[in-house]
């Protein structure tokens, strides 16, 4: 009975392994035939760019009835000023009654073939813009002005309007000119706070400006015009170009702000105490997104010294050069729009935290903890919005002590949707 038993088990693990291994192989039958046809939604969608306004619907049926022959389940139609191709006589151009025919012939080719089909809500690939957005809806950012009084006393005066015109952050200029398109501000508050007691800025101290190549004129890195400029080109023979700033005595402090056109450069801060040993504060630019940001602010270890210097190394990152974590490339020159020490606490990158570029991980750029002496108390702010006129004037009895007064408001940053054709341009929502 016993080996009678064992010889059943056996026969019974034998079939057992057979019929897994059957149902194994039909499962490997089926994947492949489910690869070799697959169901449509499994099947790849594309872009379908019409490009230029160089579309006929005879070129519509064509594009459609080759993406079904392919294998392609389906389209995302996007009208963009860009690419190349084949050129039409007689242009479809967004938005007329023409183009929105031929999107409807694109629908029903699309449903004939058994084919996906969406379209993009706007021209260009923005998807959230259009000449219909007023200048009241489009994207807007922060802006503000500072007036710093001693108290105790009552004042009465107006406030510096913050800056109006259309551009990314503060007052510097969309592609760094003049734009003839309208303009939105808008206010939005009115704050005051007691002035930190380490709070000075290097500027008003009238610094030693030099860099590698001997003495220059910094007024356009000191005169909080992100429009002015200082172009400082590398050494001839290589190595690292240096802008310089040497004060009568040590000036603590405690965050720089770097501005550059084209993007914040490779580099180092450094200070000295003799001009000629160096130690290191912080490395630029810093973990970034996508696009590099013109406007950056560095919190630094809390470091007081007579000189302190800023190493430029490499042009700034492109968006390909971010992505793929390329090593820095030489610049031709470096474009400089501000260098401003701080004495007072900053959050570190702040411009990019609060949304004015792009960061997509706060984990390696923390904060470092400040004194209170270098820091705004929470107690220490008084909302003054309801004391400020329409005209901009203020009236507010002063408590004693050195204040900062914020009048903040909004104003547009200028973004358009892109690349879109002449009819399809506009400011973008969002």
């Amino acid at each position: 009975m016993i080996r009678h038993s064992r010889t059943a088990a056996v026969a019974a693990t034998t079939l057992a392994l057979i019929g897994h291994s059957a149902l194994a192989q039909s499962a490997n039958d089926s994947l492949a035939r489910a690869f070799a046809n697959p169901p449509d939604a499994a099947k790849p969608r594309t872009w379908w760019h019409w490009t230029q306004s160089n579309v006929t619907k005879d070129g519509i049926t064509k594009d459609l009835e080759w993406m079904k022959r392919v294998g392609i389940g389906g389209v995302q139609l996007a009208d963009v000023a860009a690419g190349g191709g084949q050129v039409v006589d007689k242009k479809i151009v967004f938005g007329t009654p023409e183009w929105l025919d031929a999107v409807r012939h694109a629908a029903s080719e699309a449903d004939r073939l058994g084919l996906e089909m969406t379209l993009f809500s706007s021209a260009g690939w923005s998807l959230a813009g259009g000449p219909w957005v007023k200048p009241e809806q489009a994207m807007k950012k922060l802006v503000w002005s500072e007036t710093v009084i001693d108290g105790p006393r009552h004042f009465s005066g107006a406030l510096p309007k913050p800056p109006s015109n259309n551009g990314p952050i503060r007052n510097l200029q969309r592609g760094g000119n003049t734009s003839q398109d309208p303009t939105y501000y808008g206010e939005s508050a009115v704050l005051a706070y007691r002035t930190p007691s380490d709070e000075r800025t290097a500027s008003s101290l009238r610094p030693t400006v030099t860099t590698h190549a001997g003495p220059v004129d910094a007024t356009a890195l000191l005169d909080d015009d992100l429009n002015t400029a200082l172009t400082i080109v590398p050494p001839q023979g290589g190595g690292a170009a240096w802008v310089q700033f040497a004060f009568a005595e040590p000036f603590p402090a405690r965050a720089i702000t770097v501005a550059a056109r084209g993007g914040i450069p490779f580099g180092r801060v450094l200070a000295s105490d003799d001009g000629a040993n160096f130690r290191a504060l912080a490395t630029l630019p810093g973990p970034g997104g996508y696009r590099p940001g013109t406007v950056r602010t560095f919190a630094l270890p809390g470091t007081s010294a007579r000189v302190y210097r800023l190493e430029l190394t490499g042009a700034a990152s492109t968006p390909a050069g971010n992505m793929a974590m390329t090593p820095p490339q030489p610049a031709k020159e470096f474009v400089l729009t501000e260098v401003a020490l701080q004495g007072g606490g900053r959050v570190h990158r702040w411009e990019d935290k609060a949304g004015f570029s792009f960061l997509f991980e706060y984990e390696t750029t923390p904060t470092p903890a400040v004194p209170g002496t270098s820091a705004i108390g929470r107690n220490d702010i008084v909302d003054l919005t309801s004391k400020m006129r329409a005209d901009g004037t203020l009236d507010w009895d002063v408590p004693a002590g050195k204040w900062t007064i914020l009048r903040m408001g909004y104003s547009l940053t200028g973004a358009k949707n892109r690349p879109a054709v002449p009819a399809g341009l506009g400011y973008e929502f969002f």
